[in-house]
């Protein structure tokens, strides 16, 4: 096959040559002179520079037509999902269009198709919609409202109001926090009580290969607040993995990998919003651990060929292995430090424990992120439980997040790591 890989996160993070074997498939890499300078210089591959002056699409389309005849256009940054939509339209190549991209990259349009389906969501309008509501219309709820971006990630720009008319004066003017404010990027929903659990897998021909359940401890919120957070491996998954299929074939995610948020009330499952991509963190490794399964290689096959798993030529990158332990992991926020640097206390006898699988302290002297970011490399501190239980590691984890302790600090030659 000819592919056609957009290439902007470095090389080394996803080692295409694992799954394309470059001799076979006449594989050519575009992206700016930074981007592709990370691909080897030895693998048999084409590399064609664009400016990076204009958007992706824009730059792709001025250097490839469809005579070019692309088998694949492939992408593993979620936030090129629609350049590589609109790329694959423009070329002629099959694949997810920006229709489907749109439903899975705004979260309007996705509670719209999952309620559409029959499912459960939360109550949920448009804020530019809301804005132009007659002050005669009844509220679509009373309670506590969240206002976030129709595109955010990483809970950026997420606010929760006592009730839905103080989050509705707030989004009359500029809402307190938000810059260059647009009503047409944001929506209000309804919030709705209840632990929260992730979904973390990949489907095949509209089947799930393997599907994890997960519940966080804490929330994402949260963690963007500053609060430490965890995320627990489900033991038993109650039926709730067979609901979360439900879900995601409403968005149609049909192929590839998927991270699926819900919040479990007394009525059941309710949707909080999906991605058709590998799950933040520590998810990719502690679902490798668990099932035997590499997201990114999965992705990649995934990309390669569509068919059933029982046919598929690249099943090997597939293949589920049973694991007897259940895993789960952990992460310190440090953007809203009063400092750039810290130390962390109290991580003495954690370090060597038996049942942390990782343990990840930020390098010495590395600055701390000034945004939110799930990066371990750019986290105070973070790492991987196990145990035989989810109950297990829940305790291991809940220890950890109370006794550890990230300490602003001024920066110096080394950064101090217990005391």
């Amino acid at each position: 096959m000819k592919l056609l890989i957009l290439h902007r996160v470095p090389y080394s993070f996803i080692e295409y040559h694992r799954v394309i074997d470059h001799e076979v498939h006449d594989v050519v890499y575009v992206g700016t002179s930074a981007q592709l300078a990370t691909v080897p210089p030895d693998l048999p591959c084409k590399t064609v520079e664009r400016p990076g002056r204009a958007g992706l699409a824009e730059e792709v389309r001025t250097l490839f037509s469809p005579g070019d005849s692309f088998d694949r256009v492939i992408s593993v940054s979620q936030y090129e999902m629609m350049d590589a939509a609109q790329i694959r339209r423009s070329l002629g190549v099959e694949g997810i269009s920006p229709e489907q991209v749109h439903i899975v990259n705004d979260k309007v349009a996705m509670k719209a198709a999952v309620a559409g389906c029959g499912l459960r969501v939360p109550k949920f309008v448009r804020c530019d919609e809301a804005l132009t509501a007659s002050s005669a219309d009844a509220a679509p709820w009373a309670g506590k409202t969240v206002l976030k971006p129709l595109d955010g990630t990483a809970s950026k720009d997420v606010f929760v109001f006592a009730t839905y008319a103080d989050a509705g004066t707030a989004i009359l003017d500029n809402p307190p926090g938000l810059e260059d404010w647009d009503p047409e990027r944001f929506q209000l929903e309804e919030y709705v009580e209840g632990p929260i659990f992730h979904f973390d897998g990949v489907m095949l021909a509209g089947a799930p290969v393997a599907i994890v359940a997960s519940r966080y401890l804490g929330t994402c919120l949260e963690f963007a607040q500053g609060v430490p957070q965890g995320s627990i491996q489900v033991d038993d998954d109650g039926g709730r993995c067979t609901t979360a299929v439900e879900y995601l074939r409403a968005v149609g995610i049909d192929n590839g990998p998927f991270h699926l948020e819900m919040i479990e009330t007394a009525e059941g499952m309710v949707f909080l919003e999906v991605g058709a991509r590998p799950g933040g963190g520590h998810i990719k490794e502690t679902f490798r651990l668990a099932t035997g399964i590499d997201l990114v290689a999965a992705s990649l096959a995934c990309n390669l060929d569509w068919s059933p798993l029982e046919m598929n030529p690249l099943s090997r990158w597939f293949e589920r292995t049973a694991s007897s332990k259940v895993y789960g992991d952990f992460m310190f926020p440090g953007h809203l430090l009063r400092s750039r640097h810290c130390a962390i206390r109290g991580g003495e006898r954690f370090r060597t424990h038996p049942d942390v699988v990782r343990w990840k302290e930020l390098d010495a002297d590395a600055p701390l992120p000034e945004t939110v970011s799930y990066f371990d490399f750019e986290l105070p501190v973070s790492g991987i439980v196990t145990g035989r239980s989810s109950s297990e590691v829940t305790a291991l984890i809940r220890e950890i997040l109370t006794t550890v302790r990230v300490m602003p600090i001024e920066q110096s030659t080394r950064r101090p790591t217990s005391c």
